[in-house]
């Protein structure tokens, strides 16, 4: 089996991850043997919900764990990778100069004793506001410079890495009851939104969008949404609705918000259910949404009509 041959196995790995995450190790572990690279990794950090998580099959479990608990969160490489199109390969030199890295904290502590060096490739696969995901590779040290040919592989496979990404929340959507399909939503006549199990919203209909900028009742805040009021029912109602959790009182349920003068807001939270059985990739950064959030209230319709 040549070199492409190799390559072309690694990528159909990729593609069975879609459907079974297990096959996400074996992926990546293919490609790095076929790179000749030490380690390989997915990985997404939310820094405004100080989340972080990832798939790095050939790093040291305990390793990766100090990581995720602090040395993810002090890593000056993450916040300068965000100035960084999506889709497009970047190389340590790219983000800081090598000697600067190399005198700080997480690299002397971390970095280097996890069987890291500076030969670094990665990209990322999203960025926004505040988050982002990225698959990299990283030689050993003194192993300290990504050579053409591993540049080469690494960029044959990215395509089809955010090509997988893209598929596995699309199926993972259409998973869920036909029902809460977005394009159905959009032009009901009540409010709705999907969200994720941390309340951050995935999915607005055109009416729950008018609503929100309306300033009443509900508002965003970093991308979650919470009561105007500062309660925080809403957000346990939506936390119950993470099929992990098991809620005393059940998932979802409906709560009446409070606006001044106005009429109170009726809001409900119904989970949704999954037809079938695609995982969650949370190292990818892909959000799926848990609950249906519904705003029914006759005078919030008329308002907004």
């Amino acid at each position: 089996m040549g070199k492409e041959d190799d390559v072309l196995a690694g990528i159909g790995l990729i593609y069975e991850a879609v459907l079974d995450a297990k096959f996400w190790q074996k992926a990546l572990t293919t490609l790095a043997d076929i790179m000749g690279t030490a380690h390989i990794g997915l990985c997404a950090m939310d820094r405004r919900a100080k989340t972080f998580d990832s798939i790095v099959p050939r790093t040291d479990p305990d390793w990766d764990a100090r990581y995720k608990q602090y040395w993810a969160f002090h890593n000056p490489l993450w916040t300068l990778s965000t100035k960084r199109p999506a889709n497009e390969t970047y190389f340590l030199d790219d983000l800081i100069a090598r000697e600067d890295f190399a005198a700080t904290p997480v690299y002397n502590e971390w970095w280097r004793p996890a069987g890291y060096g500076l030969g670094n490739m990665a990209a990322n696969l999203h960025v926004s506001d505040g988050a982002s995901a990225l698959i990299f590779v990283v030689n050993a040290p003194g192993d300290d410079h990504i050579t053409s040919g591993q540049a080469h592989i690494f960029k044959a496979a990215l395509p089809h890495v955010i090509r997988a990404v893209r598929i596995h929340r699309e199926l993972r959507i259409r998973d869920l009851d036909l029902d809460t399909a977005p394009d159905r939503l959009e032009n009901t006549d009540l409010g709705v939104m999907l969200v994720d199990r941390s309340a951050r919203v995935l999915f607005a209909n055109k009416r729950a969008r008018a609503l929100l900028c309306s300033g009443g009742g509900l508002r965003l805040r970093t991308g979650r949404l919470e009561a105007a009021d500062g309660s925080d029912v809403l957000k346990s109602l939506i936390a119950s609705c993470d099929w992990k959790l098991c809620a005393p009182q059940g998932p979802g349920g409906e709560i009446a918000i409070r606006r001044g003068k106005r009429q109170p807001m009726r809001v409900t939270v119904t989970p949704l259910r999954a037809r079938g059985n695609v995982p969650e990739l949370p190292w990818l950064g892909v959000q799926l949404p848990v609950a249906m959030v519904t705003i029914s209230n006759p005078a919030t319709q008329k308002w907004l009509n």
